[in-house]
């Protein structure tokens, strides 16, 4: 007699390095127990991480599908054809006997565009995430996880709607990028609601598509309190405890506005680039390890609003949790720093300066040929801190442009 199929799934998905590889699937059920470890690094292996990474990141529901406009060669296809594999194949058609598999619901209809979770035997909360030891469950972290294990594949994210129906009466559908933007549900049992309605979701997708012809999408400067407000409640989720207070945030902008260049929806802050002028004594002392990142005072800022400044402070770069491994990342650098060059004096040759508060914004760094300056435990703040060294603006210009942004 064939054993019973599990009806409730649970899977602990362990990944190491940098960038991320699953390193083993834990499948637990009352019925079947397995599970698969020194994963290779191989493009199911990835799909499976991305697609299940999503899913945690969105939370529970009663449909999670993720839809695709090419017809090969992604993450969907991918595991739609490791279903296809007869028994013996792989360990990965073979986890669980096969159970592990049957959790990717494949298309009904012959146009093989999309994958759902059955999300009746695995509910996303029923998924453990484990990162080098450390369990990883907030949603943007999530997400910053599936879109670094996307790319080491070639896979864009900005390229999979993802479709959310949530679990209680009312049906609401989010198409959207990467799952919920909220962790649980609001008292009271109602749905999540996202960060932007639907129509907006799609307006700003295809902002993100054609940005020079859209004026709904733009980089400017902060106006007014109120959007340095809601930017900063922006950097506070992104950074948690490693964020400057607003004081500190507020003294800054209002001493050097022309630092804090946002992406803007409409007339939404959607996300900022902020790049700071230091004084010579400043910057000494904080290349040295010897001031936090909120001493950076302000005051000292204001001075160079007229005046060229040799040092420069690059506070970070922050998006909303949905527009997070797409096209937006592209569009704030593209035109704020472009915007920036336009607007402040930078004596040549400069330096600029950043912490990288996380392993993203690390690679990130490296990736623009900063190198490490300082190790965590020579600063303060405990985090590394990297530098830039730049002779002149053709070579700045030239070097934004051979990484693919749009400065002149």
């Amino acid at each position: 007699m064939a054993d019973p199929e599990p009806s409730q799934v649970l899977l602990v998905l362990q990944f190491r390095g940098d960038p991320p590889l699953l390193h083993s699937i834990d499948f637990k059920s009352a019925a079947c127990s397995d599970k698969v470890s020194d994963l290779q690094n191989r493009a199911w292996s990835k799909a499976i991480a991305t697609i299940l990474l999503l899913y945690r990141a969105a939370g529970d529901g009663r449909l999670f599908r993720i839809r695709t406009n090419q017809s090969n060669g992604t993450f969907v296809h991918t595991i739609l054809n490791a279903k296809k594999q007869q028994p013996g194949k792989s360990d990965l058609r073979d986890l669980a006997r096969g159970y592990f598999l049957k959790l990717f619901v494949a298309p009904t209809g012959k146009q093989e565009r999309y994958l759902d979770i059955d999300v009746s035997r695995l509910r996303s909360s029923s998924i453990s995430v484990i990162h080098d030891g450390r369990t990883v469950d907030q949603p943007l972290a999530l997400k910053n996880l599936a879109a670094r294990i996307a790319t080491t594949a070639g896979w864009n994210l900005d390229d999979y709607p993802v479709e959310v129906v949530a679990s209680k009466e009312q049906d609401i559908v989010d198409h959207q990028q990467y799952g919920s933007d909220e962790e649980g549900a609001t008292p009271g049992g109602q749905c999540r609601q996202t960060v932007l309605d639907n129509p907006a979701r799609f307006a700003i997708e295809h902002a993100l598509r054609h940005f020079c012809d859209d004026p709904q999408l733009r980089v400017g400067q902060i106006r007014s309190n109120a959007e340095l407000e809601d930017l900063w409640a922006i950097d506070n989720e992104a950074y948690g405890e490693a964020s400057i207070s607003y004081e500190t945030f507020r003294e800054w902008w209002r001493s050097f506005s022309p630092g804090l260049q946002a992406l803007f929806f409409r007339n939404c802050v959607m996300g900022a680039i902020g790049v700071w002028p230091l004084s010579d004594r400043c910057a000494r002392l904080f290349a040295a390890g010897c001031l936090k990142e909120s001493a950076l005072a302000g005051r000292t800022m204001h001075a160079f609003l007229n005046v060229p400044a040799h040092h420069w402070y690059m506070s970070g770069i922050v998006l909303r949790p949905e527009l997070i491994g797409g096209r937006a990342i592209r569009v704030l650098l593209s035109h704020g720093l472009k915007s920036l060059l336009a607007s402040v004096q930078i004596d040549f040759p400069c330096q600029l300066l950043a912490l990288a508060h996380s392993r993203q914004g690390q690679a990130l760094l490296e990736g623009f040929n900063f190198f490490k300056l300082q190790n965590a435990s020579a600063m303060p703040d405990r985090v590394p801190l990297f530098c830039l060294q730049l002779p002149d603006r053709d070579h700045l210009v030239a070097s934004l442009k051979a990484r693919g942004l749009v400065i002149a």
